[in-house]
């Protein structure tokens, strides 16, 4: 499925293009699952559209099997089950075929299907870069996860807890709240029902959280600034600006954190990162401490549908593609 020019989801037609040629460091693996999230529609709007080339597959999360190998890969043999995110300027994984620097990917949790993994590498990415790199969250610690029933925010909210850490989050549907409950967040507010700054207050005894995780933006990005502790970590993935953040950061001691999973494949640094944590996630998983949430399958056919849900912003946990089988 492919992106003819940028624009609105009918851009997307099912198209034969060559099948793609791994480099010296890359996997060609055979697309069994691929998943959605936010950064799809971006990219078929035009974001990363420098130099780009029509018409290209997007998909930026993949679960499948090796079929090639370029000399330079160790670790890997024809066959494996791999999971990965595939760069996000070249050719994604709604295809029959993608390749991906064997640096980034992994093998599959073995408890996982290929429909379930295919739910994992971006969001895990992200939420594991934020709180245990960036943040750097301790035990004990209050920390306050956006949209904790998203796809994002369900993966953070399992690593805070894991990492014994005291988590609030914020959800409105009842699909989500369930979610948030079941996976065990401490703390759950219904934002359209009532303020979360006051209830993060009331919460953590006027205090404020010491680590926020944003990954909605806007006026929640905004309003996590009054929410956030003296010597707070504050991490966006959507790089929202803000006037406030300078002043309101500053009385406070408090760091910002741009989170963007990306950059590494995009810049060509420290691509190895992203294999070492898909292999830790991997053994999460497989020890009952990671679980994806699938909250629907669809055919590569009706991808044009799961960009239109996509944009919606309330997708639980993940969209997944089913590709093969």
């Amino acid at each position: 499925m492919v992106i003819t020019k940028f624009g609105p989801p009918d851009v997307l037609q099912l198209q034969q293009i060559p099948q793609p040629q791994p480099g010296p460091a890359d996997l060609l693996i055979e697309v069994h699952a691929a998943a959605l999230n936010p950064i799809d529609f971006k990219i078929r709007l035009g974001a990363f559209g420098k130099g780009r080339k029509f018409p290209f597959p997007p998909g930026y999360d993949v679960s499948g099997v090796v079929r090639e190998m370029g000399p330079d890969v160790r670790g890997f043999d024809i066959g494996d089950a791999v999971y990965a995110s595939p760069s996000l300027v070249r050719d994604g994984a709604d295809a029959e075929f993608v390749c991906v620097d064997a640096r980034t990917a992994a093998h599959k949790p073995t408890t996982l299907d290929h429909l379930q993994a295919a739910a994992l590498p971006l969001v895990t990415l992200t939420a594991w870069e934020a709180l245990l790199l960036r943040a750097r969250i301790q035990r004990g610690e209050a920390v306050l996860i956006h949209a904790g029933g998203g796809g994002v925010g369900h993966v953070a909210v399992q690593l805070a807890k894991h990492h014994g850490c005291r988590v609030l989050t914020t959800a409105s549907r009842d699909e989500s709240i369930n979610l948030c409950r079941r996976i065990g967040a401490d703390v759950i507010i219904n934002y359209a029902k009532e303020d979360f700054v006051e209830r993060v207050k009331q919460e953590t005894n006027g205090h404020g959280c010491p680590v926020i995780l944003d990954a909605v933006g806007g006026q929640v990005f905004d309003r996590s600034l009054d929410c956030v502790a003296v010597d707070g970590r504050l991490i966006t993935c959507v790089g929202t600006p803000s006037p406030e953040i300078a002043q309101k950061l500053f009385r406070k001691s408090a760091t910002l954190y741009f989170e963007f999973m990306g950059a590494p494949t995009v810049y060509g640094v420290r691509l190895e990162s992203q294999g070492e944590i898909l292999r830790a996630a991997a053994k999460l998983v497989d020890e009952g401490k990671l679980k994806p949430h699938v909250s629907r399958v669809l055919a590569l056919e009706e991808l044009a549908e799961g960009h239109r849900l996509q944009e919606s912003e309330h997708v639980t946990g993940k969209l997944v593609v089913r590709v093969k089988g």
